[in-house]
């Protein structure tokens, strides 16, 4: 039985290794290539060299410093006054442009809830000469990727494709902004999938746990209060006249900019942009953005129970507040304070949650900043015997950090980790147009980026024991549950957070009749 064994041994023996000996390592020779004579003379062959970026030559030193420095944008204006930011990169030659307007759901006062972003999901479902077939047909024909949408603060379309087609791509986009027709069977075809969609938010405990906590947080007479989407019956009553004019009313050059990234040069650029958007003129019932609403701020001693009545396995827990608009002063401070919370897998609810506990499989906490004070919460999805103790570490930690503040250690790497996703912003065309939109939307300078680096070094401990004790208090909190309301609330009210208070699925409470 030993003889195929000692065969192969005496075989590799002869070639001059072991068993235990890797073979020598082979490199390939460049691949010639044999090219045929035009005059039947003998063929020449060519060595194919594949040519290397000088940087390769020498190995970067490993130093410690994160050098990454942020695109650079110009900027001009159309005749009728649209913004053009222009970012030129060509590395590649490939063009991304992103038409965005700076006014979302949170900003239109008296919109039916879940209307803007239904009028986001229609720009690209037909023009006045291209039906949403046709749209398709066109963007594909050049290879061109492209979108349309709304979401809290903004909406817009945007396309990305290669240079040789950027002329014809910028037209089938002009058409989808400019020209959008609203086609009563493309409604209707749309509003299937919403409703359909909302209604398999009742599977979802993080989808249920948004509404309640929107709802709870905000009360229904805010923008925030809402989901996005809206509840069944608001898409069912949706009409095309109510869309047509929501369309006029946000649609406007004088609150719009178009952000554009890739092989182009400013110079040859606008001119194209003239002729295919310089005609855009505001509708009659364009208005300015509005300020959101502001929300009652939360009241010290004021927090209370949310319960959603759903039995499983699981259960979800968040605890919410009102947070902080996109333009608060200290902004990276609340998102460094943020990241040491919940915001990294590092995070002190994560490690006490998933490693130390094992109630979770992971536990977050997120600031929401928009144009008006969106939710911050902080929670997880945690085995449905384990939903007070959760909440009780939950609330530990918040304490915890108000309390002591950061470690240094905390500190350093929550710096670092905010430093070294920077550049992700900008992997690709597309990710840089969506980065300088979001300068437009909330009026920012287009060095912004540049100067966050500096923002975020600056960032000291105690001003995120400032920050946590300001805004992480929770007593301030609203305690939201998905979960089996019968098995739950005994331990709930052993809690003495504050009274318990039962709604649906979509944040509706629920009364004692129900």
């Amino acid at each position: 039985m030993r003889a195929p064994a000692l065969g192969l041994a005496l075989v590799l023996a002869a070639c001059g290794g072991g068993a235990d000996e890797p073979p020598p390592r082979m490199i390939p020779s460049p691949m010639p290539a044999v090219l045929a004579r035009a005059d039947a003379g003998p063929p020449v062959t060519l060595i194919r060299e594949t040519p290397d970026a000088p940087f390769r030559a020498k190995p970067p030193a490993a130093d410690g410093t994160i050098a990454f420095v942020p695109p650079k944008a110009s900027e001009a204006k159309l005749s009728n006054g649209l913004r053009v930011i222009v970012v030129e990169q060509k590395a590649l030659p490939v063009v991304a442009v992103r038409l965005v307007v700076t006014a979302g759901a949170g900003d239109v006062p008296g919109a039916r809830p879940g209307a803007i972003s239904f009028l986001g999901a229609m720009l690209e479902q037909g023009t006045q000469k291209r039906s949403a077939l046709q749209i398709s047909d066109d963007f594909e024909a050049v290879g061109a990727q492209h979108g349309s949408w709304f979401d809290w603060d903004s909406g817009g379309v945007s396309m990305k494709v290669l240079t040789e087609n950027f002329d014809k791509a910028l037209e089938i986009m002009a058409d989808v902004a400019l020209a959008p027709a609203f086609p009563q069977a493309e409604i209707d075809r749309l509003r299937a999938r919403r409703i359909a969609s909302i209604r398999s938010e009742k599977s979802s405990p993080g989808a249920v746990a948004q509404n309640a906590l929107a709802a709870a947080v905000f009360g229904r007479k805010h923008p925030y209060g809402r989901s996005i989407s809206g509840e069944e019956a608001d898409a069912d009553k949706l009409t095309r006249d109510e869309l047509v004019k929501l369309y006029d009313r946000v649609w406007s050059p004088r609150n719009a900019a178009l952000v554009v990234a890739g092989d182009v040069s400013a110079d040859g650029l606008v001119p194209k942009l003239e002729a295919a958007f310089g005609k855009w003129k505001p509708k009659p019932g364009a208005a300015a953005r509005t300020a959101p609403a502001k929300p009652a701020a939360p009241v010290k001693g004021a927090s209370r129970i949310v319960i959603v009545d759903r039995a499983g396995a699981q259960s979800q827990i968040q605890l919410a507040r009102v947070g902080v608009p996109y333009t608060v002063k200290e902004r990276e401070a609340v998102a460094i304070t943020n990241a040491i919370l919940g915001g990294m897998f590092s995070s002190r609810v994560n490690m006490n949650l998933r490693e130390k506990n094992a109630y979770t499989y992971g536990a977050r906490s997120h600031f929401s900043m928009r144009h008006g004070a969106g939710p911050f919460s902080v929670g997880a999805a945690v085995f449905a015997d384990k939903t007070v103790p959760a909440i009780k570490e939950v609330i530990a930690e918040l304490e915890g950090l108000r309390k002591d503040g950061p470690t240094p250690e905390e500190l350093a790497l929550a710096k670092e980790s905010w430093l070294l996703a920077m550049p992700g912003r900008f992997e690709t065309t597309s990710d840089v147009t969506n980065a300088f939109a979001e300068l437009v939307v909330h009026d920012l300078p287009l060095d912004d980026f540049t100067a966050r680096r500096a923002r975020v070094e600056a960032v000291t401990a105690a001003d995120v024991k400032r920050i946590a004790g300001e805004l992480l208090s929770p007593d301030a909190m609203t305690v939201i549950v998905v979960g089996d309301k019968a098995k739950l609330t005994p331990d709930l009210e052993a809690l003495k957070l504050g009274p318990i208070e039962e709604r649906d699925f979509y944040g509706n409470v629920v009364t004692k009749s129900q």
